[in-house]
């Protein structure tokens, strides 16, 4: 990340500087014209240095471009078909039947469910758990791996592809997972 920031930095740098320069060539700037002028007439290099800028320039928007086009669609609801005509279920209901489902294994309050549909109406799960017991963690683990997948089949008859689950330590005095919903204070 900082090699990408370095050289989106050098780029800004450089294309700052060809515009003052270009700029400084069409309205006399005074000192700033006569130093790009003595400039253009010592440095050769300054020539190949904008090549190089401009086809790094070219490169990243084209990386840029690709990762537009190509990124991974996820879908936000799922649609099953029926005799009658078609029910679509947005991830909001998925994760609830999924976070139903860990009822009598781990406490539903210190659960958070995400859900996420790929192009082919498959759900990767992913559970992440604050308990304050860790002894049973392998158990309650392959319970809740086998009863999502099981849930969402038999209520909205999407297959899963993963089912990824996290247990944090459940600190004393504060939640470890993040509140979706604003608390009212009181002062």
């Amino acid at each position: 990340m900082r090699v990408l920031k370095g050289l989106i930095s050098l780029l800004l740098i450089a294309g700052i500087f060809g515009i003052v320069g270009l700029y400084s060539q069409v309205e006399n700037l005074g000192v700033v014209s006569t130093f790009f002028e003595n400039l253009l007439f010592e440095g050769e290099w300054l020539f190949y240095f904008y090549q190089v800028v401009l086809f790094t320039l070219l490169a990243v928007l084209t990386l840029a471009f690709l990762m537009v086009i190509f990124k991974p669609i996820t879908k936000k609801e799922v649609h099953i078909k029926k005799d009658m005509g078609q029910i679509n279920l947005p991830l909001h209901t998925l994760e609830s039947i999924a976070k139903s489902a860990l009822n009598g294994i781990v406490n539903a309050d210190n659960a958070q469910v995400k859900v996420r549909l790929t192009k082919k109406q498959l759900a990767n799960v992913e559970v992440i758990v604050a308990d304050e017991n860790q002894k049973e963690l392998l158990s309650k683990g392959k319970k809740i791996q086998e009863q999502i997948p099981q849930a969402l089949q038999q209520m909205a008859r999407i297959e899963t592809n993963k089912t990824k689950v996290i247990f944090k330590k459940k600190k004393t005095g504060a939640s470890l997972l993040p509140i979706s919903k604003k608390e009212s204070r009181v002062v």
